[in-house]
């Protein structure tokens, strides 16, 4: 089956927006000064029940962080402590993925759709620049719905008036791009700036 013509791009924005390196770097240090197994406060600040429930509004932001922060915090330097008001505060933003999200918006809908709290609409406000490239944004901390599950994904392409097969999502985890891809959705695991842009320009969308 040919690939229909896209109209849409679906943006992530941690880890494509932003450089998520920045955070999983002090977080692997400070692992490192508690004599934790690698990993562990990415898995307890990140992944599990307590994130689920923050970043789908069941839970505010403050009881999430006294559940995932609050043990470890008095333990670990203050920097520690900037992720309280939420992740997207702290990681740099990608200037580079910026300039091209700019390009695009010259010719097709754009939307983001990311597993975030309040925090994300935050920058956005901040950064009007960034916010009002998309014409939807749809977070997971104000739907309820987070991804992997292909609701959102539907949910993000409805907002933009488009079909899902005419629509790509750039997600840096490829379990997103999965089932983007099952979805019907062209997709493309972001890596960096330079390989998106190499992909796109080989799928003549730039």
């Amino acid at each position: 089956m040919l690939d229909v013509p896209i109209q849409a791009f679906i943006f992530d924005f941690g880890g494509v927006f932003t450089r998520s390196d920045v955070v999983a770097k002090w977080l692997r240090e400070y692992d490192a000064q508690l004599g934790l197994a690698p990993g562990t406060l990415m898995n307890a600040l990140y992944s599990g029940e307590t994130w689920e429930k923050a970043s789908t509004g069941q839970i505010t932001r403050e009881v999430f962080w006294e559940r995932a922060g609050v043990p470890f915090e008095a333990r670990l330097p203050a920097e520690f402590g900037r992720l309280r008001r939420g992740l997207f505060h702290v990681e740099p933003i990608n200037e580079g993925m910026v300039a091209l999200a700019r390009r695009l918006r010259a010719r097709y809908h754009l939307a983001l759709c990311s597993n975030a709290l309040a925090d994300l609409q935050e920058v956005l406000a901040e950064r009007p620049d960034i916010g009002g490239l998309f014409d939807a944004s749809i977070i997971s901390w104000a739907t309820g719905l987070r991804k992997p599950n292909p609701t959102i994904l539907s949910l993000s392409a409805e907002r933009l008036g488009v079909p899902v097969s005419a629509c790509l999502l750039i997600d840096d985890k490829p379990r997103n791009t999965d089932v983007a891809l099952a979805l019907g959705m062209q997709a493309i695991v972001f890596e960096s700036v330079e390989q998106v842009e190499q992909e796109l320009n080989a799928r003549g969308l730039l």
